[in-house]
């Protein structure tokens, strides 16, 4: 069973890219998922799990379009999130390193896992020790 998060369904956010771009993302949140887009098309998506009113749990999120990757698309979209997250009481968000298959376009799990963590770290979580798992604590 899932609790779900009341976040507004739609709404929409300014943010600057790593270019120094402006864009207008369009954040849906849907219970366990969030999908985003900038002029209608889909440009990440994330599917979680609530364990609790103050614990989430990523399950996977991925920028829908490969060529996206690296424009500070998935950066924006995760602090994005998370902030919307930490506004309704989570204190406390886990996610996976890496899957046991890599997506396509990396050349294997080692090279996915490593360039996740650094996604992750940047993004202000911790990754553990062993590395799968990342965790990121809510003010």
């Amino acid at each position: 069973m899932s609790i779900p998060v009341y976040i507004r369904k739609e709404y929409f956010r300014a943010v600057d890219l790593t270019d120094k771009s402006a864009h207008i993302l369009e954040f849906h949140y849907r219970p366990e998922t969030v999908d985003v887009y900038e002029k209608g098309l889909s440009v990440f998506h994330m599917q979680y799990y609530l364990e609790s009113r103050t614990r989430a749990e990523i399950i996977e999120f991925y920028l829908t379009d490969f060529s996206l990757r690296g424009k500070g698309y998935g950066t924006a979209c995760m602090n994005e999130i998370i902030d919307q997250f930490g506004k309704k009481g989570v204190t406390k968000v886990t996610a996976p390193n890496g899957y046991e298959l890599a997506p396509l376009g990396y050349t294997g799990p080692d090279q996915y896992r490593e360039l996740i963590a650094g996604f992750y770290e940047k993004t202000g979580f911790s990754v553990s020790g062993d590395g799968d798992i990342a965790v990121k604590i809510l003010g």
